[in-house]
């Protein structure tokens, strides 16, 4: 058990103390305010107050945590053993609030205050501190609370935290189920008329010979996605698009015969999560909707999301999907740039800023997506393959969860995709080796 003095216990207080210890390290926190009451505790302590004659790790609160409202904090950033860190501070242990600078990091602070927006409406990767002072790729809120471990055993000899082990789970979201079977005389017809009208000869032929079972449909994928997770005995989750109507919305209908028998079959073999449209985030009734149609498939509660085009404004969309019973949320990680985007690998629970509390959502952040690394950051294979290797290997150090965000055109092996399966390949190979292979992670 951490025992903390500090005086008010204030909801940011309690978030960031027990994201740090029992979200990250398993360990258990208990806060004081009586003098005695600390001075008899057991275990590690820290002095998390102004009063400078106390036992225990000293750290002077910087204030952001017994705040109740958000304004702009200027990006003051200093290094500590090797790290980047935030929210300096004076005569204390460490140089910086360590607690202040978790709270801001994981509630994405940042993106509740104003500025421009990409044309998706979404946070822009590039205005984020991670990405302005180049620490993306560094769980750093992971890295900070082992480092807070090992000053900790070092005050309280025989004592020690249980460090975590690390995860891998394989995520996918099947936004367009196939390219060109199964969609319906009308719209097959339609689509063959405008590759004609259009002159695109190739792309006629290969929607012909799909059509007429000639050849194989290049999205479909799935023979080789689920044999390879049970070769690799790792539990996916796929996320499905029910909604049709709208530029950005292009599934199958939800009472698509195809369609519903994949989703039977898909949630066989893995967990199953909502992929609200693009469009709901203009209308929030069609979250509900898009559930009750995942819900009716599959029989059973939807408790899994994550936003079509990663539409994630905060804390709007979370509200909105709370409001529908979603438990687990798989959006936090940005299109345009692999890394952690709230500095965290670990699955941790939402803290609403706006209503100054934490919530029953539970955030599970991902580090890469395919169209990330060829669509954005114009990678070849070989280099999207080391790229994942280095945030493997940065959450692994730290026992942290690595999310991957794949789908299933990019394992086609054709066209703009050609050579990306082997990077699917690559990632599950050092995924599943560093799984079985660390039962003890070491310190950063």
């Amino acid at each position: 058990m951490v025992n903390v003095f500090t005086g008010e216990v204030t909801p940011r207080k309690e978030y960031a103390f027990r994201l740090l210890f029992e979200i990250i390290l398993n360990d258990v926190v208990e806060f004081h305010s009586d003098r005695e009451q600390y001075l008899c505790s057991n275990g590690p302590k820290i002095n998390y107050s102004g009063e400078r004659d106390l036992p225990g790790l000293s750290i002077q609160p910087h204030g952001l945590l017994s705040e109740t409202h958000v304004q702009f904090y200027p990006a003051d950033l200093l290094e500590w053993e090797g790290e980047k860190a935030l929210f300096g501070i004076n005569d204390s242990d460490l140089p910086f609030d360590v607690f202040a600078a978790a709270f801001f990091l994981s509630t994405r602070y940042e993106e509740y205050l104003p500025g421009k927006r990409d044309r998706h409406q979404r946070f822009m990767a590039r205005n984020s501190l991670a990405v302005q002072n180049h620490f993306i790729e560094k769980p750093l809120i992971n890295i900070w609370a082992f480092k807070l471990a090992d000053l900790l055993e070092q005050q309280a000899p025989g004592y020690r935290f249980q460090r975590p082990v690390f995860r891998y789970i394989p995520t996918f979201d099947i936004d367009n189920a196939w390219a060109f079977k199964n969609k319906g005389f009308v719209r097959i017809s339609g689509s063959l008329f405008r590759d004609l009208a259009a002159g695109r000869w190739k792309l006629f032929r290969k929607r012909l010979s799909v059509v007429f079972r000639f050849d194989k449909d290049p999205y479909d994928n799935y023979d080789f996605l689920l044999e390879s997770l049970k070769k690799s005995q790792l539990e996916p989750i796929f996320f499905f698009l029910l909604q049709n109507k709208g530029k950005h919305d292009r599934s199958l209908p939800h009472h698509n015969s195809s369609y519903r028998r994949l989703i039977l079959r898909l949630a066989k073999q893995g967990k199953v999560g909502m992929h609200p449209s693009y469009n709901s985030n203009k209308n929030p009734r069609l979250i509900k909707k898009e559930k009750d149609r995942l819900e009716n498939i599959i029989g059973r509660k939807v408790k899994r999301s994550r936003q079509h085009y990663l539409k994630l404004t905060m804390p709007k969309t979370y509200r909105r999907l709370i409001q529908q019973g979603i438990e687990k949320d798989y959006t936090m990680g940005y299109a345009s740039r692999p890394g952690f985007r709230a500095s965290i690998c670990t699955p941790y629970p939402f803290f609403d800023l706006l209503d100054n509390q934490i919530t029953s959502l539970k955030i599970y952040p991902f580090q890469v997506m395919d169209v990330t690394l060829l669509n954005y950051r114009n990678l070849r294979a070989l280099d999207a393959i080391a790229k994942i290797r280095t945030l493997l290997k940065q959450t692994a150090e730290v026992g942290g969860t690595f999310i991957s965000l794949w789908h299933n055109e990019s394992l086609s092996d054709e066209g703009h995709w050609a050579g990306w399966r082997t990077v699917y390949t690559e990632m599950i190979q050092m995924a599943v080796e560093l799984r079985n292979g660390q039962n003890h992670p070491t310190h950063p």
